[in-house]
């Protein structure tokens, strides 16, 4: 009879159970990390993009730099109608920016400032302004659209933050600072407009309530600069719109081109009326009441009209210097920034806390490189 094989048992020479299923648990672990990174990856890309582009502006100045390529859904919120208040325009982009998982406050501001405008012997459109408060944290923005034209811009990070010591450093503040998208002080596109928001001191803007869509006065901004290439189209663009104040203060908008055309939009009643001007300061002009924006206004308002009576060749550098005449360093309110634009060099230069020695000057179009 056949004898049946031994059988021979062989020592277990695998892993344990144990690290068998720890080493599966790790796998596991490491796929849902990388699904979650992938998944934030993909809700939040946009911004991630923007946030990514972040930095300070070097050179000794305060600045930030941030580039926005797109309209980050600037056109959705012109088909839904708009915004009447500041508050509208923070729930919209809460929900964008943050997906709902947050709600971005847009602060109260307040705001000296001074326009001016001009055309050199040679025919190039030239402007100033000076942006005047008690601090800031300005974020230069270039904004890129699909459909409409590159321009610069300049947002007081203070005004989403409510506070002037925040910076839109660490990812929690670079997410916010893309909200300064929405919320421009003032700003030149590559066609050679030029937007400027100042205060009426005297207040009386009126908050209309008609069949039109609505913008804040900043939003506003936001759409001139995109959309409009002189001051007549970007009249007919205010024209379709009902605006309301933003920061909780009377405002009119300082608007040139590369023409030369230069005016002032002073809201009244359900609309507004456009003045002619190359000046502008913190008092309606429309009322013929140069004082009826204080004393600082006023001395602000004619030392400016001095630059044209005083038959001064119109050059960048004498445009600079007439800025730094009307600038503030010792009343409480300080020029933030100053810019100067000069159409035949199609560059942005700003200065800042009044110092009008060391500029730092951007391109409208380029990367964002200084020169």
């Amino acid at each position: 009879m056949r004898k049946k094989p031994k059988k021979i048992y062989h020592a277990y020479r695998g892993k344990p159970r144990w690290k068998k299923a720890l080493l599966w648990g790790g796998a596991a672990l490491g796929t849902l990390i990388l699904l979650t990174v992938a998944s934030v990856w993909l809700l939040f890309r946009q911004e991630l993009a923007i946030a990514g582009t972040i930095r300070p502006l070097g050179r000794g100045s305060p600045a930030y730099f941030m580039e926005v390529k797109g309209d980050y859904f600037f056109e959705e919120f012109l088909d839904r109608g708009g915004a009447s208040s500041d508050m509208e325009v923070s729930v919209f982009l809460s929900k964008k920016i943050s997906k709902g998982f947050y709600t971005a406050p847009v602060g109260d501001y307040r705001e000296g400032c001074s326009v001016l405008s001009a055309v050199s012997a040679e025919g190039f459109h030239l402007w100033g302004r000076n942006y005047d408060w008690t601090g800031s944290v300005p974020i230069i923005v270039r904004h890129v659209p699909k459909d409409g034209y590159t321009s610069l811009s300049t947002c007081d990070f203070q005004n989403i933050t409510g506070s002037s010591q925040a910076l839109p450093e660490g990812m929690m503040n670079r997410m916010l600072a893309i909200a300064a998208l929405y919320v421009p002080l003032d700003g030149v596109n590559e066609a050679g407009l030029c937007v400027a928001d100042l205060e009426v001191n005297e207040g009386g803007m009126p908050d209309p309530d008609t069949e039109k869509p609505d913008l804040t006065v900043t939003t506003a901004i936001r759409l001139l600069l995109d959309k409009a290439g002189t001051v007549e189209e970007a009249l007919a663009l205010l024209e379709q719109y009902d605006i309301h104040p933003s920061g909780g203060i009377s405002h009119h908008l300082a608007i040139s081109d590369a023409k030369g055309s230069s005016v002032s939009v002073e809201f009244t009643g359900d609309g507004f009326t456009a003045v002619y001007t190359q000046a502008a300061t913190n008092f309606n002009l429309a009322n013929g009441d140069t004082s009826a924006g204080g004393e600082s206004a006023e001395a602000r308002y004619n030392q400016l009209m001095e630059f044209f009576r005083s038959g001064a060749t119109p050059t960048a550098e004498n445009v600079k210097n007439a800025m730094s005449l009307v600038s503030q360093t010792d009343t409480g309110w300080i020029t933030q920034w100053s810019m100067i634009y000069d159409q035949a060099n199609p560059c942005v230069t700003w200065y800042f806390k009044g110092d009008f020695v060391n500029g730092v000057t951007l391109p409208i179009s380029l990367d964002g490189s200084g020169r």
